[in-house]
């Protein structure tokens, strides 16, 4: 019977230059973006990441709370420090649905994942991963991002059988029928991720990101709803796809209107 543990399978399998390393892995905290936010400000390089099995005060997008059981998920933070204009941070959590979605590509057959915008990955139209993106920029510097830094925050569902009333998700468990190795998975996603981060990085590249982006867009070509958290107003339109920040496009009869993330929600009209 194997006795390694999660972060020994994990560095067996990883090939990156730098996404991944070093890691810090913990049973259970309070917030691997907090954690890992905190390291940042200590000097944490680039790809540094925190891996937990459980958080107890785990959150998503605008405010949501998200917890998973113990050794079935995968919830992790990676620091980043992005050389890129400050309206470009937008495109980080779309490169880095994208590199879950190429990652989980084998695993979720015949239901290629989706995502739903901006960075829900879906597998059969239920939820499989969800993320963060919490950006800190502090002060002034000589060198313009030396003080900043993004902390990406990923829960990916691998092992989980069942989930609460009312979720509608999935595991990758569920879509498989069999157990799926975290270790390996983790080292794909951080060797998809830096690929698609540093093409983030190369404005000649930037084009077939969003390309690819675009190509795995759940609603796209169709009509839905998007109303801001919080609020009754609404508007319908079909989905063309993102613009050079990862805004949202829809074509509404009064002409094409972009949306940013954090500002809607969506939903099929």
């Amino acid at each position: 019977m194997s006795t390694s543990t999660l972060p020994d399978t994990i560095a067996d399998a990883l090939s990156t230059t730098r996404m991944g390393t070093p890691l810090r892995y913990r049973h259970t905290v309070g917030s691997t973006n907090a954690d890992a936010a905190a390291w940042a400000r200590n000097g944490a390089p680039e790809g540094a990441v925190v891996l937990a099995e459980q958080q107890t005060e785990g959150r998503g997008r605008h405010g949501r709370t998200w917890a998973a059981p113990p050794h079935q998920a995968l919830t992790g933070s990676v620091v980043l420090r992005p050389d890129l204009p400050p309206d470009l941070f937008s495109l980080i959590p779309l490169a880095a649905s994208l590199a879950v979605a190429d990652a989980m590509q084998a695993l979720a057959l015949p239901h290629p994942p989706r995502i739903k915008w901006p960075n829900d990955v879906l597998i059969d139209g239920r939820k499989c991963c969800g993320m963060l993106l919490e950006t800190a920029m502090r002060g002034a510097s000589p060198q313009p991002h030396a003080n900043t830094y993004v902390v990406l925050g990923i829960g990916l569902n691998v092992n989980q059988t069942a989930f609460p009333e009312g979720v509608d998700a999935t595991s990758l468990r569920l879509e498989t029928g069999q157990p799926v190795p975290r270790g390996p998975l983790w080292a794909r996603i951080m060797q998809h991720l830096e690929a698609r981060y540093d093409a983030l990085h190369v404005p000649e590249q930037r084009a077939d990101l969003r390309s690819a982006y675009a190509d795995r867009m759940l609603y796209r070509g169709q009509s839905i709803t998007v109303r801001a958290p919080g609020t009754d107003r609404t508007r319908t339109g079909t989905v063309v796809g993102i613009n050079e920040t990862g805004a949202l496009v829809l074509d509404t009869p009064r002409g094409q209107v972009t949306f940013h993330a954090g500002e809607v929600t969506t939903r099929p009209a």
